[in-house]
């Protein structure tokens, strides 16, 4: 725990944050300041983790309001030194700064983990040397936390296995989220950029699992297929056309015929199944090119 003074309403209010002991040793975050810094950050994204006013639906994840004066207050250093240490933060990937037209910045931490703490969160008053109660902080500084050194060991372990297990949960509901945007943009850009039917992009996303690296990879031996052939018959007439999909009505089935290919590859015991699939892909689009320029002797190509 880390104390700070501040002073309110003319009385000074005594303040404690949690300072992990990784970031002085396992982290790239350099000087007292910084460390500060963050963990100010983080402890406020505590609280707004559990306020769903402060989730960004666009960004996917909590975020904080903390304007550089109140660091610059907290951290007793100027204005100039917080927006250094906040730049320094972005450089190293552990703050995203998503700035708002006439309003605070909102704060992203992209890794912040909301461990539960062990120890007991109270509000309290802290009486000061002099007998004199000081007030609880009102702002998102509110818990207190205070270690209860007779609590048994065991419980302890327990706890901090529970701890384990909810943050795996919560990284893989995020990894999903995160695949479920990246393959929904990919699908978007094969349908409107690319030229895929939806029949066509659904078969690719279910041969892929729905996982965005064996989608993209996927698509593009399909491109890339299709590009062999493209250059293989640059002389002949008409297979631009024949390539096209949106004129030739022969890819109305593509989503049928790239799934055989895929679970025959799969199903074959060959030792290098995307290469079968990319040669199988250049027949296919071969086919294509010759089935719709058949009648044109100039037009087939093997």
């Amino acid at each position: 725990m880390y104390p700070f003074f501040l002073l309110s309403k003319g009385r000074y209010v005594i303040m404690f944050i949690k300072v992990e002991m990784d970031y002085f040793k396992g982290s790239n975050l350099k000087g007292a300041n910084e460390i500060l810094t963050y963990s100010l950050l983080c402890d406020r994204m505590k609280a707004s983790k559990n306020n769903k006013d402060f989730f960004d639906k666009k960004f996917g994840d909590s975020y904080i309001i903390f304007k550089r004066e109140e660091l610059a207050e907290y951290l007793d250093v100027t204005v100039k030194t917080v927006t250094k240490i906040l730049k320094s933060l972005v450089k190293k990937g552990y703050l995203i700064v998503k700035h708002q037209f006439n309003a605070a910045s909102k704060l992203f931490l992209p890794k912040f983990e909301n461990e539960k703490s062990t120890s007991m969160p109270v509000k309290e008053e802290i009486t000061s040397s002099f007998g004199k109660n000081l007030p609880s902080n009102k702002s998102t500084l509110t818990d207190k936390y205070i270690t209860d050194n007779t609590r048994d060991t065991c419980s302890e372990i327990n706890s901090k296995k529970i701890v384990a297990i909810t943050q795996k949960e919560k990284q893989a509901a995020k990894q999903k989220k995160l695949n479920e945007l990246e393959i929904n943009a990919l699908s978007n850009s094969l349908e409107t950029k690319a030229g895929f039917s939806k029949r066509t992009v659904n078969m690719l996303k279910a041969l892929s699992f729905n996982d965005p690296k064996k989608l993209y990879q996927l698509s593009g031996m399909v491109f890339k297929a299709k590009n062999v052939v493209k250059k293989q018959a640059r002389n002949v007439i008409n297979s631009q056309l024949a390539l096209s999909f949106e004129i030739n009505n022969r890819y109305e089935n593509m989503a049928v015929d790239i799934q055989r290919i895929v679970m025959t590859a799969n199903r074959s015991k060959r030792s290098n199944v995307e290469g079968y699939i990319f040669s199988s892909l250049v027949n296919y689009f071969q086919e294509a090119v010759n089935d719709y320029c058949i009648h044109d002797v100039q037009s087939v190509i093997g």
